[in-house]
């Protein structure tokens, strides 16, 4: 543990305990070749072959980039506060353009919500375990294990495993600010008015910032983690988007390269806390950014 001065220890156990939170760590296991209804990254989705396959206004088919079985991750007790659906498969599609699917001017639809073209988030309430891969597979999607496919920040399928773990609010986070006051005032240290972390922190204390508090990773649920900044601000109408509902981040080193978004960037699917709860998925904020 690196030494830095006691106020700016307990001012980051603070932080720690004031934004402790049980979310879902996902690791891509190489070694696992999923089925057409396991949780995966990447490769061809599960599909109930009774909806229309997502695609773009101009008819072009999203590649899937993630794909939960709720059925499992319940059944195998990683379901943290019951926030996720009880059953079924969560999917997220993004289109093969060269922003993979994200829209930078957030455009919303004739009822308010973002408009969800070039990159859809579907949850189907049951799973058809029956359904054959090469079924679906005759649809034509893209696929990100195809040599053919091109500008996908994923780079084959690959199995996930899951483990709950405690997380912590990220300094990129547009709240982090205010935890950092709430915490720095109950360590009993004075921040002047309009100082914030990176000014008041040592060197050493923001190494440690980093390294104890950043959430980077796979991640359902839990604080999100950013390489450049939070799309959300508290007084933006994007703040509505209160929980992170998937997070999939730059994989790569030691010759495993896995996925990489733009420069080592990060992905992001924001959610209304009362729209997971309605298990409502239409209207979600998808970002994505790099170094």
């Amino acid at each position: 543990m690196n030494t830095i001065p006691e106020t700016e220890r307990k001012t980051i156990e603070e932080i720690k305990r004031l934004s402790a939170t049980q979310a879902v760590s996902m690791k891509i296991n190489p070694d696992r070749k999923p089925g057409i209804t396991d949780s995966k990254f990447g490769g061809v989705p599960y599909w109930d072959m009774n909806m229309e396959y997502p695609k773009t206004e101009d008819g072009s088919l999203l590649m899937l980039l993630a794909q939960i079985n709720l059925d499992k991750l319940n059944g195998e007790g990683k379901n943290p506060g019951n926030k996720l659906p009880a059953n079924g498969m969560l999917q997220f599609f993004i289109a093969m353009d060269d922003v993979y699917g994200m829209d930078f001017d957030y455009t919303e639809d004739d009822e308010g919500r973002l408009k969800q073209d070039s990159f859809r988030v579907v949850y189907h309430k049951t799973i058809d375990y029956n359904i054959a891969r090469e079924e679906i597979a005759a649809l034509g999607m893209p696929d990100s294990a195809s040599e053919d496919t091109e500008e996908s920040p994923i780079w084959g399928e690959y199995g996930i495993e899951f483990e709950v773990r405690e997380t912590y609010i990220g300094m990129d986070d547009y709240r982090f600010e205010d935890y950092f006051r709430q915490a720095a005032k109950a360590a009993g240290w004075e921040i002047e008015e309009g100082t914030g972390y990176y000014n008041s922190f040592s060197e050493e204390g923001r190494d440690v910032l980093f390294d104890e508090l950043e959430p980077s990773g796979h991640w359902l649920l839990g604080w999100p983690y950013f390489t450049q900044y939070d799309p959300r601000e508290e007084e933006d109408e994007k703040a509505k988007y209160d929980v992170q509902l998937f997070q999939m981040d730059s994989d790569y080193g030691d010759g495993d390269d896995y996925v990489m978004w733009g420069d080592a960037g990060v992905a992001n699917f924001f959610i209304r806390e009362e729209d997971l709860a309605k298990e409502d998925f239409r209207d979600v904020l998808y970002y994505w950014d790099c170094c």
